[in-house]
């Protein structure tokens, strides 16, 4: 007779043959050295494994595990990159919230083009051509809406719509970025 496989000896001390089965293989064991040894071996590795004794692992494999789970931590470009366009999006907000366009401050940077605020007024005036080509689309689109559609309708398609643009904006100025880092996984 052929010695067990591994599977059925793994099921025989598991207790989860059936009766027929269960015999036949403590009857062949009893007759088999080879098959005695192995089921011995899985008993005593099961033993073990039921039990684990936990270590501390040393100090110098933390390190390596955590960077292995986390290896997306974040840099400091990352950091910088987030703290920059965080500035650019407060920026932005107070300059639509409190209507900028007209404020003499605003003007008097943008007249400014010396070394310190030269940038200041760079990223003003791009802000503000931002802000002047959004306001100028939302009236075209609101224009266009109120030809064609009744005013409340309007209004929900042409947030729709600037939603919508929004977001194409968003995936063509991601969708590089997302491919390098799919690329970098696999």
């Amino acid at each position: 007779m052929a010695c067990l496989s591994d599977e059925t000896l793994i099921a025989y001390n598991e207790g989860s043959l059936g009766a027929i089965e269960a015999a036949q293989a403590r009857d062949h064991m009893l007759l088999c050295p080879a098959c005695r040894r192995s089921a011995a071996v899985f008993r005593a590795l099961d033993t073990v494994l039921s039990e684990p004794v936990l270590h501390n692992p040393p100090a110098r494999l933390v390190p390596q595990v955590m960077s292995r789970l986390y290896p997306a931590a974040a840099r400091v470009t990352s950091v910088a990159a987030v703290i920059a366009a965080s500035f650019v999006v407060l920026i932005s907000w107070i300059y639509i919230y409190f209507d900028f366009s007209s404020n003499s401050l605003v003007q008097a940077l943008r007249l400014t083009t010396d070394g310190t605020s030269g940038w200041l007024a760079g990223i003003i005036k791009g802000i503000t051509m931002v802000y002047n080509g959004a306001q100028a689309a939302t009236k075209a689109c609101a224009a266009l809406l109120r030809i064609l559609l009744p005013t409340p309708l309007g209004t929900a398609v042409a947030a729709v719509l600037l939603l919508a643009l929004t977001a194409l904006m968003a995936m063509t100025f991601l969708r590089p970025r997302l491919r390098r880092a799919k690329t970098k996984r696999t």
